[in-house]
């Protein structure tokens, strides 16, 4: 291992920036890590979908959803260990390369900004990836060089996403056969995983959320049809109903944390309820008031 690759894998980079930790400080990095947790990202990808755009809402998911995938896939692939426990901030557990936090982040933003091209998307983006990057070096949970590979990796997910895009939009593919690839193509996923040693419990709730992710963003096109909002008023009334819907799906269901493949179906019914249970709620909600609603 050469100099420079052992430099950012050795915990002196994270006792570096411990070294200015302050109480406040470790609030203010707690925060800004949580803030790139997938679920937070999932809600913003959410809004995205019900605001602004359903098909880059959707796409942003998907994004999320196999940042995500491929993460758990190279940490069992790398098997490389965290920072050492006493230098833990928050409590963190499995292998830690590459950063999931990172991976996620920079797939959420970069798709974001190049789909967009916007400059101020663009910076916000990299200012967030950035900041939550560093939070997981400062935490202790991750060393530089984790942080420094999963953006790596999440920008490559943009990459081969926005240049899958140019050739899937042109094609033309029947309502079952969009289904079956639905479930087919995570269904390939975890095939290609379980040889690489991932659990059983790990590959069947990614499988889980993506079905069910991409099984509702059908239902609701072929169902419910949500149009375009037409101003900020609606488009904060649908975001402050969905975020309090997923919100209540989401907390629903921890008093049942301990059944098998929890986090599969917690993250799956939240995966249906942002792609196809809120948009039906909002037509109903909006059938009355807004006319392109009314039959």
């Amino acid at each position: 291992m050469s100099v420079p690759v052992q430099i950012l894998f050795s915990e002196n980079i994270n006792i570096f920036l411990q070294s200015f930790g302050t109480p406040l400080l470790d609030k203010l990095f707690i925060a800004i890590t949580n803030s790139g947790s997938h679920p937070v990202y999932f809600i913003l990808a959410s809004i995205i979908f019900w605001c602004f755009s359903k098909k880059i809402g959707i796409r942003a998911m998907y994004v999320i959803l196999f940042s995500a995938f491929l993460a758990i896939y190279l940490k069992n692939i790398f098997t490389m260990p965290r920072p050492p426990e006493h230098l833990h901030k928050v409590p963190a557990d499995g292998f830690g390369f590459p950063s999931a936090h990172a991976q996620v982040s920079a797939g959420f933003w970069g798709y974001l900004g190049g789909i967009t091209r916007n400059q101020k998307m663009i910076l916000i983006g990299a200012a967030a990836v950035i900041l939550v990057s560093l939070s997981r070096v400062y935490l202790g949970v991750h060393y530089a060089g984790d942080v420094i590979a999963g953006i790596f990796f999440g920008l490559l997910i943009v990459m081969a996403f926005l240049k899958a895009e140019s050739y899937i939009i042109k094609w033309k593919i029947s309502r079952v056969k969009k289904y079956c690839m639905a479930v087919m193509f995570p269904s390939v996923l975890m095939i290609l995983a379980a040889a690489f040693g991932i659990t059983l419990e790990q590959l069947i709730e990614l499988w889980l959320v993506i079905v069910f992710t991409g099984a509702g963003y059908l239902m609701e096109e072929e169902l419910v049809g949500l149009k375009e909002t037409k101003n900020n008023r609606q488009r904060i009334k649908r975001a402050f109903t969905g975020v309090l819907l997923a919100g209540f799906v989401y907390l629903m269901f921890y008093p049942f944390s301990n059944l098998v493949f929890y986090d599969g179906i917690r993250y799956a019914s939240l995966g249906f309820t942002t792609t196809f249970v809120a948009p039906w709620l909002f037509v109903k909600i909006e059938t009355g008031t807004y006319s392109e609603y009314k039959h």
